[in-house]
């Protein structure tokens, strides 16, 4: 059997459980582990893919510190060395969402 994709999962601070708006100037943060929509994931990949980390940052944080975070963020990824980024949630894709969309094309490939 070939050995489960490696994701990468990025989440805003409210899908990533941390709270609401009143949380949106949390700095990004790593968990080893799948959260929020990610445990969804977890259950619909069974054994093909693990979700390997979870990104988690706040709207507002990275909204005002787009640059830096941005690269901080791709370099995390890269450490991971997933097979594939997943950034956004079961229902809405970044390229749709905002403003996961905006972020996820700001972040360089590493």
């Amino acid at each position: 059997m070939e050995r489960p994709l490696r994701i990468v999962h990025y989440l805003n601070q409210f899908f990533g459980q941390i709270g609401g708006e009143d949380k949106a100037d949390v700095r990004c943060e790593v968990r080893p582990l799948p959260v929020g929509p990610g445990l969804a994931f977890k259950q619909l990949f069974a054994d093909r893919a693990e979700i390997v980390a979870t990104v988690i940052c706040g709207d507002n944080f990275i909204a005002e510190n787009l640059e830096e975070t941005s690269q901080a963020v791709a370099e995390t990824v890269a450490r991971h060395a997933p097979d594939l980024f997943l950034a956004g949630r079961p229902s809405v894709p970044a390229a749709m969402a905002w403003p996961a969309g905006l972020y996820a094309g700001q972040w360089p490939i590493v």
